[in-house]
């Protein structure tokens, strides 16, 4: 919707009128005779009130208000055979080009400006002293050359304008994405709380049982197994203090493991499903990851084939996982398959990808792939297993 004419739009538009009609029928401000505004005031008034209203619509449409300016201009010296004069002209003309170079687009600046040039050759070859002598020659190209700066400032001025809203929206988008990358780092803190609380939790249990079982030594078991059931306690206590602010609602959901790479085979199974021709293919030597980066692994995989059913519905898709000696490598790419219009772009999926692959210092490689689809490559060291 266009803007509605702001308070400075009708001061322009009244404050032109106000000079039309006082030129026209004014005492002291103006002669009251048809030959100062050339022409019968039955016709002229209605014709030149025509660019005072124009420039109600200066910065919503500045084209039309060209054209609303500038042809009755022009019309007023072809049919009066006498170019007007005075502010009552060179107000609304000057407005009217001074928006249209801050408000218009490119198309609309050269259109506009064509317009003008083109009435203002029919004003002045129609105002019988615009050319005579010397002194009259020179005062037209003065005012004529003056009509055209206020495209100059208002060029300045959109410049100006588009440079602070350029750099507003560099700021926002910035904003957004720092907001984004604490959201999924406070997901992956979440994961990774839970994780790690799960095994304390075990250590607890155990070491509970184990006090209860050993009494026949209590002298030797009994005092380090309570340690260790206190040690444990205090650190789970500590853990849920500390991150329990990331929990937010879901802070009171049950403890349970989170997925690893055992789980690939069935998240492939669930893509297959959901319309993918999913293939799995495991190389190397399958061993034993730690929590955290088994679970890396998992959400890299679900995430890019989420992104395939999302983006490349019936596509074929292969999945990669290939054990190293000190390293875990996950490829996941797909054929491009059917791609899909009507799902929004500007997800955070590669940042949540890239955030958890920072954490366990790898690298992630995504983009298009040979065969015209999409791949994604993580490649996560693997500790040295203690001995």
């Amino acid at each position: 919707m266009a803007p509605r004419p702001s308070r400075l739009d009708v001061f322009f538009a009244a404050g032109s009128a106000v000079i039309t009609v006082a030129v026209l029928f004014g005492e002291g401000l103006a002669e009251t005779s048809d030959t100062h505004i050339p022409g019968s005031r039955w016709w002229v008034l209605p014709l030149l009130l025509v660019p005072s209203a124009a420039l109600l619509w200066r910065r919503s449409n500045p084209l039309i208000t060209v054209i609303g300016v500038w042809v009755p201009i022009g019309l007023h010296a072809l049919f009066s055979g006498e170019g007007g004069q005075g502010l009552y002209v060179v107000w609304p003309a000057w407005v009217s080009l001074y928006a249209l170079a801050a408000y218009g687009s490119r198309r609309q600046l050269v259109a506009g400006l064509g317009v003008a040039v083109v009435c203002l050759v029919v004003h002045d070859v129609n105002d019988p002293h615009a050319w005579g002598a010397d002194s009259e020659a020179w005062s037209t190209a003065w005012w004529d050359l003056f009509l055209f700066v206020a495209p100059l400032i208002g060029g300045v001025v959109a410049g100006s304008r588009r440079t602070r809203t350029l750099a507003t929206e560099k700021a926002l988008v910035e904003a957004e994405a720092r907001v984004a990358v604490a959201e999924e780092r406070a997901r992956i803190a979440r994961e990774l709380h839970d994780v790690v609380t799960h095994h304390v939790n075990l250590v607890v249990l155990q070491a509970m049982a184990a006090s209860g079982m050993l009494d026949r030594d209590p002298e030797q078991v009994r005092e380090p197994l309570r340690v260790i059931e206190a040690s444990g306690r205090e650190a789970l206590t500590e853990m849920r203090r500390l991150l329990g602010v990331l929990r937010e609602e879901d802070a009171e959901r049950q403890l349970a493991p989170q997925p690893g790479v055992d789980d690939v085979e069935e998240l492939v199974g669930t893509a297959r499903t959901a319309g993918l021709d999913v293939g799995l293919a495991v190389s190397g030597t399958p061993r034993r990851l730690p929590a955290g980066l088994a679970l890396t692994v998992y959400r890299i995989v679900q995430e890019a084939l989420t992104n395939a059913a999302r983006h490349a519905a019936g596509s074929r898709v292969g999945v990669s996982l290939r054990y190293e000696p000190d390293a875990v490598d996950v490829a996941v790419v797909d054929d491009g398959g059917e791609p899909r219009d009507d799902v929004p772009h500007g997800g955070r999926g590669l940042l949540g990808m890239r955030e958890r692959v920072a954490v366990f210092a790898g690298t992630l490689e995504t983009g298009p792939s040979a065969d015209g689809g999409f791949a994604v490559h993580a490649r996560l060291p693997v500790p040295p297993e203690e001995p």
